[in-house]
């Protein structure tokens, strides 16, 4: 189940929480309000896509006051790009000796000093990598949550995922002292191994961006996020691909073309595979794809006017979203596609193939797992290296797995 917005432990938010014990209490009041403008700024995103598709709110947002007050968004931004930039230097500073900035406007007076300052740099780190760590999974909270299961791996050590065996017991005609002779049901488990890996992004800012101009510090944190959802979206789908074309995890007759035919007879193996119910099957992919489930051309040697069915039978649901809401039965569920890192301003690759839906049973497990190495927090370098367009560099690494389990048995159906 996703993690929703408003369900989030609040000792995230409260400086004086059990992991702050031993944390001042200046920093500990940073990290939590950074984590809050990360939160503000995914939930408030998530409820314009929401009121896009005139679905109700799903997240309540906390900072909502008059401005000036404190207590808003822009007022919160700007006090804690202040506060973690003072702070960063008041270390730098009781290294070296020197007396830090009294306010921020003395601080961006002498702020090229801290530009290339490796104290300054890695006390900066060290915040952004507490904000966004445990921040991550909840921002990221609906990102492919009916399709993968995130598991903690040990750190160093591999996980093994038993898969349960889905065969049952067959019962065939029989006579008494001939029942040695039958054929024998496996009901043993497979193993599947999760070996995390370190994964890297690597991403440029400007200087002042950081230090002025009133940088969005939530659209900053969330940037951090939606770079990993991209990783791990990436993951799933070499994974699904994978097992898209391997016969172990989807036999040949699981795999269809597009037409009604097809479409009903996938389902029915589908529920039939997991012993389910055929109403419990839904249809997962890209948008792009699900506005093809409705095959077109010829069905029952009649010619298909496919405009005149969308003018006037298929209602709502294709004219707002373009896609059914329900297809023969089966639920569609549109998945969050992600872009190529670099690609954003270019081409724009997506990374969810556009040819491909699954069919899974709602209640059945997930078909790809996600191992994250537990014990080894995100880490946030910032390099203080000076360049003449005064930039820095930001890496960002975490160490994770990604494998396709498909313990229920799923179709796919290329459009």
């Amino acid at each position: 189940m996703a993690i929703k917005f408003n369900s989030i432990s609040q000792a995230l938010f409260n400086a004086n929480a059990a992991e702050f014990q031993n944390v001042e209490k200046e920093r500990a009041d940073i990290v939590t309000c950074g984590r809050l403008l990360m939160m503000e700024h995914s939930g408030r995103g998530a409820n314009t896509l929401r009121k896009l598709e005139k679905q109700p709110e799903e997240y309540t947002p906390v900072l909502n006051g008059a401005p000036g007050k404190g207590y808003n968004y822009a007022d919160t931004n700007r006090s804690l790009q202040q506060k973690m930039l003072l702070y960063a230097a008041k270390r730098s500073c009781a290294v070296s000796g020197e007396i830090p900035p009294a306010d921020f406007k003395e601080l961006q007076t002498n702020q090229r000093k801290f530009m290339t300052d490796g104290t300054f740099l890695k006390v900066l780190s060290g915040i952004i990598r507490d904000v966004v760590t445990p921040m991550l999974p909840i921002t990221m909270s609906n990102a492919l949550s009916w399709l993968a299961e995130t598991v903690p791996v040990p750190l160093g050590q591999t996980y093994e995922l038993d898969v349960q065996s889905n065969d049952v017991f067959l019962f065939e005609d029989d006579s008494w002292g001939a029942s040695r002779s039958k054929p024998s049901n496996y009901l043993y488990s497979h193993t599947i191994t999760l070996n995390p890996t370190l994964r890297t992004a690597k991403a440029t800012i400007k200087w002042y961006q950081l230090v002025g101009n009133d940088v969005d510090m939530g659209a900053f944190f969330n940037s951090i996020a939606a770079g990993m959802y991209s990783k791990i979206t990436a993951l799933w789908a070499k994974a699904m691909v994978a097992a898209t074309n391997d016969s172990f995890f989807t036999p040949d007759n699981l795999r269809f073309t597009n037409t009604s035919a097809n479409w009903v007879t996938a389902a029915k193996r589908v529920a039939a595979a997991n012993g389910g119910k055929y109403w419990n099957v839904v249809g997962y992919g890209d948008p792009s794809a699900l506005t093809k489930a409705l095959p077109s051309g010829v069905v029952n040697a009649s010619t298909v006017n496919l405009d005149a069915a969308l003018a006037t039978m298929l209602g709502v649901d294709w004219a707002r979203y373009g896609f059914l809401g329900e297809y023969m039965g089966v639920r569609l569920m549109p998945i969050d596609n992600a872009i190529v890192p670099g690609t954003q301003n270019t081409t724009i690759t997506e990374i969810i193939p556009q040819d491909k839906i699954w069919l899974f049973p709602m209640s059945g497990y997930h078909p790809v797992y996600v191992g994250i190495e537990e014990g080894t927090p995100i880490t946030v370098e910032l390099d203080p290296g000076q360049t003449a367009d005064m930039t820095i560099d930001i890496s960002v690494s975490i160490s994770l797995d990604c494998k396709p389990v498909f313990a229920s048995k799923g179709a796919v159906i290329t459009v």
